[in-house]
């Protein structure tokens, strides 16, 4: 896993390409998403790429991302981010947070979120 890879994964989410996405992951991958509201742990490709899909929705055209920085040792990696969009009532949302990744295999094998749950409660859709 390298910077670049991150970097990809980041840009095809905030593209919504989720055929993109699904070649990065492993097909067992978990992802872990904070919170009470939207927070889940999601095991599969199909679920997780149903879950990512469905938070994309909740945002006119799209919920976009920003790195501040990525850093890769051995088979982890972490980013720092913010992210941006205007949900489906118009409300402005932003949010800052980090992700961790494990691979394995060449692939994507778990994702970790970390973030504001408070700001999601205060915006998202419901």
């Amino acid at each position: 896993m390298t910077e670049d890879d991150i970097r990809g994964f980041f840009e095809a989410l905030s593209r919504a390409d989720f055929d993109g996405l699904e070649q990065a992951l492993d097909e067992d991958v978990r992802l872990v998403f904070p919170g009470r509201r939207f927070g889940a742990e999601v095991q599969g490709l199909r679920r997780v790429r149903v879950f990512l899909r469905q938070n994309q929705r909740l945002f006119r055209g799209g919920l976009h991302f920003d790195l501040s920085w990525v850093g890769v040792i051995g088979d982890r990696a972490v980013a720092q981010w913010t992210n941006h969009g205007t949900t489906r009532d118009g409300q402005d949302y932003t949010n800052r947070g980090v992700t961790i990744f494990r691979q394995a295999g060449g692939k994507i094998v778990e994702i970790q979120d970390y973030l504001d749950t408070e700001r999601i409660a205060e915006t998202w859709p419901r």
